[in-house]
């Protein structure tokens, strides 16, 4: 299997080197035939990075953007596939719950926990609206229009919870002319998909959009302890927008989505050493150092229900306002609305017995204001000021069911409901000395309180494997070390984020800059406590200043982009989630987030464009990290005994990240076109587990896609390949100590068929 995956790895990288080679080794031999022919430069692309619109090379950030087209000529199934557009990230599924729970992590920070009290360090935005929890920020790649990826603190305009950068996606505006796509997908793994968008005006005022997904899969995971497919879903979408333009200064867009998965419940894999309960005790052992118990990293020998129990249902609704105010001044009114349910019962023990199996029905709301006054134009001065009012509120009735610790089985119950109620004032302005040199000040004050609630319910112990009869109940008091609380636990927090640049333009083509900007991640609750002074002792927040030099260029007439930045970025408080023992509770375990570390993380990336032929372009990226621990003492294993930590090494940071890709197109007729697209993409070792467990270590990887494309008039049709090389690493690994551990495989290779039609 190795060798087969080299192979394909080496064909990828011999065909994209192979393709380059050859088109600029014909220019070499016919110079005077490369003089006379048609330049074409690379289109402009244009970003809201900075909640403006401008162009890529006008931002003095880090940011990397895929276009339209470029996104046209993907098969993207979700944001985990918009990672080979940038260095230094990583995006994986946790398979912790239904719906997919995002583990995004941009330059060494992030979060991988499913836990809604848990906030995410880099920020999802949505059409302009944040995304507050993991689950759910895996956003299903139906009419994206534009993709930007923005490494580094984005504190000032993005406010908390952006410590690492920001994911921005954006869809397509309703259009008065009649316009649409539709895609039919089938892959492997019974994979059927079906897709589509239209827009059309219904006046000369108002015009609409409608969208629509279906897909269904049996997955890439078997289960053999049912003797069936263990990751069969279904999933759908129906969204709305409509623009209303009354006037020219006065826009008006309202759109609505509604989403639903049904699904089994995610597959983990048990990867139990010698020394672990479940080993020693329960005889479910791997079969060697990183082998799953199983023996395969795609067989599952989970007992827990399938029969597609898990849902996952999301609604938003967004409006937005804009009003132009004349004198390059425009005003801008963002709400936002996000509602999800989600239902699961999930074993994680991942073994054919039921030792630790979890119900966990949650709710999440969230409702966001945003006021933005925006003055563009080309005067010396520009800004954006707003103000942001968030409140959001999650409960989840959580029971365990624990067969390692009751004769045999024994129930727990915690219900926990917590909220968040924060307030922003933020401005970033742009003030041209002259025509070359331009300075960027931004600020942003934020204040957050945030309340918490847990209760623990009735203990049950049963006779059986069976909920029903119990032998004996131990209701909830103080007395028998379970949680009570009679109202929440408050606390409040204020941070002030500035932001610093200075931009010299030294031709219209090339640009440097200095950056200096700061993060903050939010403060908070454990969400899954068994202990009160878990439950109502809060960790703080956590701050992360960035220095950064960078560089923007474009040359050879516009046909080639090249793009880089050096960056220290320095931690301070930095926030862990750990599994730690917790003796005479129900589960023995409880999960904490301690502010343990500082850290630095220092690096440089460079991003690659370039159309080398009008058939021919090329792309790639590439991103240095090395990420460690400078301070770091904490009582890790919960032994009472803080020891010094600074030996382990941060999660989900490679020291290297590249993709290298390239599409060659030709015409083959009148109004008929072919092309090759493929990409290598590639992430280097790096660890999962804050113990840095070796057996749940990911080596280096290597994801190779490629495509074959046939467009004839309006209809494309496509055959495609992800992962062809079945690269197997881990995209969650979680380490319960001394008594197991578990983790989940990345997609296997898959392929497909996909017929394009546009009007």
């Amino acid at each position: 299997m190795a060798h087969t995956r080299l192979i394909c790895v080496r064909i990828a990288l011999f065909a994209s080197t192979t393709l380059a080679l050859g088109q600029w080794s014909t220019v070499a031999y016919a110079q005077e035939m490369a003089q006379q022919a048609e330049s074409t430069p690379l289109e402009e692309i244009v970003v809201t990075a900075r909640r403006r619109e401008e162009s890529l090379q006008d931002v003095p950030a880090s940011v990397s953007a895929l276009s339209g087209l470029e996104l046209s000529r993907r098969f993207d199934s979700d944001v985990r596939d918009f990672a080979d557009s940038s260095p230094n990230i990583i995006i994986d599924d946790t398979q912790q719950g239904p719906g997919g729970v995002a583990a995004v992590y941009i330059r060494g920070v992030g979060v991988a926990d499913v836990e809604k009290s848990v906030d995410p360090a880099v920020g999802v935005m949505f059409d302009d609206i944040y995304i507050g929890q993991s689950s759910g920020s895996l956003l299903k790649a139906i009419d994206i229009d534009r993709v930007e990826v923005l490494r580094g603190p984005q504190g000032t305009l993005f406010g908390r919870n952006a410590t690492g950068g920001v994911i921005n996606l954006a869809r397509s505006r309703p259009t008065h002319e009649t316009t649409g796509k539709a895609r039919l997908t089938y892959g492997r793994f019974d994979t059927f998909k079906v897709e589509g968008v239209a827009s059309t005006g219904l006046s000369d005022t108002i015009a609409a959009k409608v969208s629509g997904a279906y897909e269904r899969s049996d997955g890439y995971i078997y289960n053999r302890f049912y003797d069936q497919p263990g990751q069969r879903s279904e999933f759908y979408a129906l969204g709305a927008a409509l623009l209303f333009e009354p006037t020219d200064w006065l826009n008006i867009q309202l759109s609505y989505d509604h989403q639903k998965t049904k699904q089994d419940p995610p597959q983990l894999l048990a990867v139990n050493r010698p020394t672990d309960l479940f080993c020693a005790v329960y005889a479910q052992c791997s079969p060697a150092p990183g082998v799953p118990t199983s023996g395969d990293r795609y067989v599952s020998v989970s007992n827990g229900p399938l029969g597609k129990n898990a849902t996952f249902k999301l609604d938003m609704a967004i409006a937005k306002v804009g009003y132009d105010l004349g004198s390059d001044l425009s005003l801008d009114y963002i709400f936002g609305w996000l509602k999800t349910n989600e239902k699961i019962t999930q074993d994680f023990d991942a073994a054919p017995l039921t030792l630790y199996h979890t119900d966990r029905p949650a709710r999440w709301r969230q409702t966001t204001n945003e006021l933005r006054l925006t003055k563009g134009g080309s005067g010396p001065l520009t800004f954006v000021l707003g103000a942001y009012l968030w409140d959001s509120r999650y409960s989840i009735n959580l029971k365990n069911y624990i067969g390692f610790a009751g004769p045999p089985l024994l129930t727990s119950a915690q219900n926990v409901t917590q909220t968040n109620k924060s307030w922003a004032l933020f401005g970033e302005a742009d003030y041209k000395f002259f025509d070359r040199l331009t300075l960027t000040l931004g600020a942003r004050y934020t204040h957050d309180k945030k309340t918490s609630l847990v209760n623990d319910g009735t203990i049950f112990i049963y006779g059986s494997t069976v909920e029903a009869n119990p032998i004996a109940s131990i209701p909830p008091s103080l007395a028998t070390g379970q949680i009570v609380m009679t109202a929440p636990v408050k606390e409040d927090w204020s941070k002030f984020t500035p932001r610093v640049s200075l931009k010299y333009q030294f031709t219209d083509e090339a640009m440097a800059y200095v950056l200096w900007s700061r993060g903050y991640r939010g403060g908070g609750f454990n969400g899954r406590p068994s202990t009160l002074n878990a439950a109502t002792i809060p960790y703080d927040p956590e701050t992360l200043d960035n220095y950064e030099i960078g560089f923007k260029t474009e040359f050879a007439g516009g046909q080639v982009r090249l793009n880089g930045a050096a960056f220290l970025m320095k931690y301070k408080d930095q926030q862990q989630d750990l599994d730690v023992p917790a003796p005479g509770t129900s589960t023995g375990r409880e999960n904490r987030t301690i502010n343990a570390s500082s850290a630095e993380l220092k690096g440089a990336e460079l991003d690659l464009t370039a159309q080398i032929t009008p058939n021919l372009r090329v792309n790639g990226n590439i991103g240095y990290l090395d990420a460690k621990y400078k301070n770091f003492v904490g009582d890790i294993y919960n032994t009472g005994n803080p020891i010094d930590a600074t030996f382990l090494k941060i999660r989900r940071a490679p020291k290297w990240t590249w993709s290298v890709g390239s599409t060659y197109e030709i015409d083959v007729g009148s109004n008929a076109s072919a092309w090759v697209t493929g990409d290598v993409h590639y992430i280097g070792e790096h660890e999962i587990t804050f113990l840095n467990n070796p057996n749940l270590r990911n080596g280096g990887q290597y994801l190779v896609d490629l495509s074959i494309n046939a467009r004839f008039n309006k209809t494309t049709v496509s055959l495609f390949g992800k992962n062809l090389a079945n690269e197997k690493g881990w995209t969650i690994g979680y380490d319960v100590q001394n008594v197991w551990s578990y983790a989940a495989p990345r997609p296997r290779r898959t392929y497909g068929i996909a017929v394009t039609q546009t009007f």
